[in-house]
Formats: structure tokens, C-alpha cells, sequence
């Protein structure tokens, strides 16, 4: 599992200003792990790959392209069938609601999940907004303890996907409750960071 620090920063630089996530950025669901298709494919295609959080039938791709046509033409000319593509509209962290970063790796005995939370128009929302959605997570995080941490979150228009490392399912049930936001699917992952 990697995970480099020009991430974060770039998270880090994301959360203080009050603009959308890096255009052109989208998280493809996909019903398979994810194998990167050759470079000279995604060169073509004027597309990089960001973030892969793989889970062998469930998988996401976080993917900086022009367009989201661009994006469906790649993974159609990988031979990769794609379940749907959210474009990003901004990425939420701990940092955006005054809260210190996640730490390079997860801690022992913490996996990284993916939380889908059903969520219409959260990219939408205003940026004093998505500092109190991350100030109330957290404060979730704070009373739940050392058991989870928030890495960061992809908002679009349909909900987020949201990255959080923990001891179980059932604790990140536990933080969605007391932060007083929903919870869709869990899936637990691999993640890598490029």
C-alpha cells in the first residue's frame, strides 16, 4: 500500500480554498480490481490515474481527465466495463473542518474503507457548509477515538465517497450515527495513492 505526503498536501491546499476539487477529476466504480491500463493509453486519452481503492468485485478509480467522455472512451478502450463515473466537485477533509490530516499509513490493526454516503448536492453545498460537515465528523472521530481516522473525502452531486481507516464496519456505523450523516454501502479496500 502506498501513500506519499504530495497527497495530502494537495489535499491540504484543496481544503483552504474555497474552489471545487481539481477539474476534470472523477471516481469510477468498477465491478472488478482495477489493473492500470498501459501509459500509452492514458496518454492518449489525456488521462491520469490518482487514487485506486480496490476490493476485487467492488472498485474505485479516481481518475484527472478532461472530460468525463474522455474517461468512458479509456476504460472502453481498456476493455474495462465501468459501473458509473462521478465527476468530483470537491474533496472534504479533517483539515477543512480545522482538523489535523490523517496520518501517512493506517494505524495498526485499521483498514481502509470506502463509505458511500447518500448525500444529494453535497458538492454543491457551500464551502461554510463543508467546514461544518467536517467539523462534526470530526468530533466524531475525537469521541470515537484511536478505533477510526478520516483520510478524505470525494463529494459530488449524487453523495460522497469517503475514505476512512478503522477497526471495523461496525465502528464507522458508529461514527456515521453520531456525526449525523448517512451511511450507504462499506466496502473495505486496498488503497493506493499515485
Amino acid at each position: 500500500m502506498i501513500h506519499t505526503n504530495l497527497i495530502r498536501s494537495g489535499l491540504f491546499a484543496l481544503a483552504l480554498a474555497p474552489v471545487t476539487a481539481m477539474a476534470g477529476q472523477y471516481v469510477v466504480e468498477l465491478d472488478a480490481p482495477f489493473e492500470t491500463p498501459p501509459a500509452s493509453l492514458t496518454q492518449k486519452h489525456g488521462m491520469t490515474v490518482d487514487e485506486t481503492l480496490s476490493a476485487g468485485a467492488d472498485s474505485y478509480v479516481v481518475v484527472t481527465a478532461d472530460t468525463e467522455d474522455k474517461v468512458r472512451a479509456l476504460f472502453e478502450d481498456a476493455s474495462i466495463t465501468v459501473e458509473k463515473i462521478s465527476e468530483v466537485l470537491f474533496v472534504n477533509s479533517p483539515v477543512v473542518g480545522g482538523g489535523n490530516p490523517a496520518g501517512p499509513e493506517p494505524r495498526d490493526g485499521h483498514q481502509v474503507f470506502v463509505i458511500e454516503r447518500p448525500i444529494p448536492g453535497v458538492g454543491f453545498f457551500g464551502l461554510e457548509k463543508k467546514q461544518k460537515i467536517s467539523a462534526g465528523s470530526n468530533a466524531a472521530v475525537a469521541k470515537l477515538g484511536d478505533i477510526i481516522e478520516w483520510d478524505h473525502s470525494y463529494l459530488t452531486g449524487e453523495g460522497t465517497y469517503c475514505v476512512y481507516r478503522a477497526d471495523s464496519p461496525d465502528t464507522l456505523r458508529e461514527h456515521g450515527a453520531l456525526a449525523g450523516a448517512p451511511i450507504g454501502k462499506i466496502t473495505p479496500v486496498s488503497q493506493k495513492v499515485n
